[in-house]
């Protein structure tokens, strides 16, 4: 349900504007002059809140504002933005707990849903569950998703909060809200999936494969990003190793404008270009769980093709979610 207005609780109503949290926490490690083009190096980011338990699955909405989850303390909260001041605020109590957020392109809020083992939708301020089985079974614990540009919902689906499932492994699936259709997709070398992303061309499916995140003391597990090619049938095709990560693994991962795959990982972020050469790193004082930029000029264009109106950042951000911060840095000349 909608946390009433009368409830939000105080530390999280104070608000946390950007201009008075400046973090002197993050390093940049920049191995191709690329990189200082893409994010602002010289800059310190914004720290806008660090009440979280576990913070998670950032996203931009058409507004401007950003939905976060916050998974141990089973809330959802917003991130309001008033010109270059951000506010956060509880929004959902009890939420799920939610995990990964993504925008429909009718620029609807999406959402991987723990507790409820399904995707939801946010309409009219309730959500509603749009798929939550697979052959009459339950999901483990869907994470993370992305939406292609027919508005199919990608999503994966590990073993990471039930104790009791009814699935056995752990997939990646395809689910199309027009005709209700959900496929399990062979995902050949993947072990655990998390963050997932589609390149810009809508032809390959990254997956982040955080099967080390089951047993950290085991380094025969994998932490790795796996790329795969989107056949004309939708299968998947082509699997292969784009990256290994360390140190952790990798959980949320997003594609800039042009195409480079930005993935998160126990230190901070790791940047790559579309080749899986490594152009820089983000350095932040805890394991960073997820990331989200503003929204790219093509979804403000496809949004906007769908009646939606969206608001569009000047310079571009980068939010950034980590165990218990969520930042804000500038995204560079170049984004």
């Amino acid at each position: 349900m909608v946390f009433a207005l009368k409830k939000w609780r105080f530390l999280a109503l104070v608000g946390l504007l950007c201009g008075l949290l400046q973090a002197q926490e993050a390093t940049y490690k920049v191995y191709n002059k690329a990189f200082s083009g893409l994010i602002n190096t010289k800059e310190q980011p914004q720290l806008l809140y660090d009440k979280g338990r576990w913070l998670e699955g950032p996203q931009v909405l058409a507004n401007g504002d950003v939905a976060i989850s916050d998974v141990r303390a089973n809330e959802a909260l917003l991130v309001q933005r008033d010109g270059t001041h951000f506010q956060v605020r509880p929004w959902f109590t009890p939420a799920g707990p939610q995990n990964g957020h993504a925008l429909d392109w009718q620029g609807r809020l999406l959402a991987t849903n723990y507790g409820k083992g399904g995707i939801e939708r946010l309409e009219k301020g309730h959500w509603k569950v749009l798929v939550d089985r697979y052959n009459g079974q339950k999901f483990n614990s869907p994470n993370d998703l992305c939406v292609d540009r027919r508005g199919r919902i990608y999503f994966t689906d590990p073993k990471f909060w039930h104790n009791t499932q009814e699935k056995e492994g752990e997939y990646v699936y395809r689910y199309d809200p027009a005709t209700h259709e959900i496929k399990r997709l062979n995902t050949p070398l993947l072990k655990t999936p998390n963050g997932i992303a589609l390149s810009l061309d809508n032809q390959t499916l990254y997956v982040a494969d955080s099967e080390l995140a089951h047993d950290p003391k085991n380094k025969e597990l994998k932490h790795q990003v796996l790329a795969y090619t989107i056949d004309n049938n939708g299968d998947l095709q082509n699997p292969r190793v784009f990256a290994t990560i360390q140190p952790g693994f990798p959980d949320g991962i997003k594609v800039d404008p042009h195409g480079n795959l930005w993935v998160s990982n126990g230190h901070g972020i790791s940047v790559f270009n579309p080749n899986g050469k490594m152009l820089g790193e983000i350095i932040l004082p805890q394991v960073v769980s997820n990331l989200a930029f503003s929204l790219s000029p093509k979804a403000l264009q496809i949004l906007q093709q769908h009646q939606v109106f969206a608001a569009e950042d000047s310079p571009p951000l980068l939010f950034v979610t980590s165990a218990s911060n969520l930042y804000v840095f500038k995204l560079g000349a170049d984004f």
